[in-house]
């Protein structure tokens, strides 16, 4: 895989790395209980323990079983970069269009690369297309840059 490619696909961290401040690492300010998914965003980063892409996987993975969209966008992106886990195209599409599906924007905008590109499947602009407008529509400016650069 390229480093363009990869590059395209990390614009889910720069909406994870945006919403570190509500979503988990103050938790106890917050006065709610810590997800599985905080606990992945914190091992991800190092955020208060040893940064483990492994340990994030495990904790992604169970947030991404209880359905929630922020976690089973994590879950697609280890899955195709090979970060605390085997890299699979096919699984990281799978849980691309599980968010995606969800209406999460960069899942919905990670998925249209992983359409454009061929990733985990035969290339299809058209459906690539379609995901990167509906992040776009969502307000997600990666998506909105690649429209205008289109």
């Amino acid at each position: 895989m390229s480093i363009k490619k990869i590059t395209l696909l990390m614009g889910l961290c720069v909406l994870f790395a945006g919403c570190t401040g509500q979503y988990g690492y103050d938790m106890q300010a917050s006065g709610r209980p810590e997800t599985a998914t905080d606990k992945g965003a914190r091992y991800l980063l190092g955020r208060g323990v040893a940064q483990n892409d492994a340990k994030a996987f495990t904790y992604f993975k169970q947030g991404a079983d209880d359905d929630d969209p922020f976690a089973e966008n994590e879950v697609a992106y280890m899955y195709a970069t090979g970060k605390g886990t085997s890299r699979d195209y096919g699984k990281a599409l799978s849980y691309y269009q599980k968010a995606a599906n969800h209406g999460l924007a960069s899942a919905q905008y990670n998925l249209g690369l992983m359409y454009f590109h061929g990733l985990g499947t035969p290339p299809n602009k058209t459906l690539a297309m379609q995901w990167i407008q509906k992040s776009a529509a969502h307000g997600f400016e990666p998506a909105r840059i690649a429209l205008a650069r289109s």
